[in-house]
């Protein structure tokens, strides 16, 4: 039994003769032959019932043929190569055959999915606070300028010819800045300051050309007299 039935507008002439009552009557007659039971009716609404039980049986009828079609085109397994309205046929019988399956499976959710989805916010959730946690314990190290006597025993080691002072003087100027940047490690600088040194005279190796223009501004030395 198909779970639908149509009702055609040619309908409303006839119906609208009825009463508010008999129009109610011949509703619940329609469904309850749609769902396979008779229900008794008398005068104008048994009248106007009769003619739509009539089409409904046609209608009915005509999808029956058409759902044997399908199940015949099906059984067979398909079609001759290039007869394309035997193979479409075929296609549509296992959705004849199988609509109301399909539309109770798609009314189940799906809790699987609905479990796997929470499951895995539930997880990420938990990794989320954990790295903020870490990022929290974890200890911030801030820079602290180092003194000169700190920079003279590195570049001692070093043994390059840098000297601690001007060094310390020269970034101590640009508020330990390199560039628009706060310094992160002094040591990387005097090695950088090294490799800035080594084209320079011998006799001025120690000092950057950079600190060369901060002294000269500040009346420090002249470069002409060495004094």
């Amino acid at each position: 039994m198909r779970n639908s039935f149509v009702l055609y507008t040619d309908y409303k002439q006839h119906i609208d003769l009825l009463t508010t009552e008999e129009k109610a009557q011949l509703l619940d007659a329609i469904f309850g032959y749609a769902e396979g039971n008779e229900i008794e009716l008398d005068g104008a609404t048994k009248m106007a019932f009769s003619f739509i039980k009539a089409q409904m049986d046609r209608d009915n009828d005509k999808y029956q043929e058409t759902c044997d079609k399908r199940r015949a085109a099906g059984a067979k397994g398909g079609a001759p190569a290039g007869n394309t309205n035997a193979k479409k046929q075929a296609k549509q019988a296992n959705g004849c055959l199988n609509k109301q399956n399909n539309q109770k499976q798609a009314k189940q959710p799906d809790t699987d999915n609905d479990n796997d989805t929470d499951t895995d916010n539930d997880t990420d959730i938990v990794k989320e606070k954990e790295s903020k946690k870490k990022s929290a314990d974890k200890p911030h190290r801030s820079f602290v300028p180092p003194t000169v006597e700190q920079v003279r025993e590195y570049c001692q080691e070093r043994k390059r010819g840098v000297d601690p002072q001007a060094f310390v003087d020269f970034y101590a100027s640009k508020g330990w800045f390199v560039g628009k940047n706060k310094m992160k490690d002094w040591k990387a600088a005097v090695r950088t300051w090294e490799q800035r040194s080594r084209g320079q005279p011998k006799s001025k190796i120690e000092i950057d050309s950079n600190f060369r223009n901060f002294l000269e501004q500040n009346q420090v030395i002249d470069w002409e007299t060495g004094g």
